[in-house]
């Protein structure tokens, strides 16, 4: 692991934030692929409307969930260069802002969400790869496997640990690679339901596999009720994009 790679002058340059910063270009990147061969109109603003709320929602769901501390400490709350961000506060808080966005530009949303589909899986990608250069979300202690490593956890301790993060990488390029294949087919309002089923089907099996610490509610991790619960939320959506596709196949 390599939190910190280097110093600027009087900053930490840390792994974390410079791997994450690469996969918000390469998502850019990439919608701007998509859009030479869709006609979505002023996606940009689309995309920066979703990316600033699902920033605020990372950092709120991030001091939410560590209030205790904030409070005995409330010159902290703004020093965001430390980090402390939540995955499921971004997810949240940028699905919001598309939707405003789609509401002032009377747009559809599901349609609309399509578009961003392959990017929002790049974009988890780019997390799972960022928390192996960090260390975080590292996997239980394990038997010694194809899956396992000598990995420490955050106070650097080491183990045979599963490899929770590069697997993370793999498992959501792969279903990149399904979405990608399945877009012209499904582009017209299933598409983002699916990546929606798939991405945090891929989470909700990765947080049994994981070691480390965080808050629970009947035995489970808070962020596997999550996963369960947007996965379930992808699963109607599937099936709502259905019907309105075979109402429309009928309306022709």
């Amino acid at each position: 692991m390599y939190p910190i790679w280097g110093r600027l002058g009087p900053f930490f340059v840390y792994g974390y934030t410079a791997v994450f910063a690469v996969g918000l270009l390469l998502t850019w990147g990439l919608m701007h692929w998509q859009a030479g061969k869709t006609t979505l109109p002023r996606w940009p603003d689309a995309a920066l409307a979703a990316l600033l709320t699902g920033w605020m929602g990372a950092r709120l769901g991030f001091l939410w969930l560590n209030w205790g501390y904030f409070m005995e400490r409330p010159s902290e709350l703004t020093h965001l260069w430390q980090g402390g961000q939540t995955a499921y506060g971004a997810l949240s808080g940028g699905l919001l802002g598309l939707g405003l966005w789609c509401w002032w530009q009377k747009r559809p949303f599901l349609p609309t969400a399509a578009f961003f589909a392959p990017g929002l899986l790049l974009l988890i990608t780019t997390g799972w790869a960022a928390c192996w250069v960090e260390g975080c979300a590292y996997g239980q202690t394990t038997l010694l496997g194809p899956f396992s490593a000598n990995l420490p956890d955050q106070y650097g301790v080491f183990a045979v640990r599963t490899q929770t993060q590069l697997l993370g990488v793999a498992l959501n390029l792969l279903a990149l690679a399904v979405v990608l294949l399945w877009q012209k087919r499904w582009g017209n309002g299933r598409l983002f339901p699916l990546t929606l089923l798939l991405a945090n089907l891929i989470h909700l099996g990765l947080t049994f596999l994981r070691g480390d610490a965080a808050p629970r509610l009947a035995g489970w991790r808070l962020d596997s009720w999550l996963a369960l619960l947007f996965a379930i939320v992808g699963l109607l959506l599937l099936q709502y994009g259905r019907q309105k596709s075979k109402q429309g196949a009928r309306g022709k």
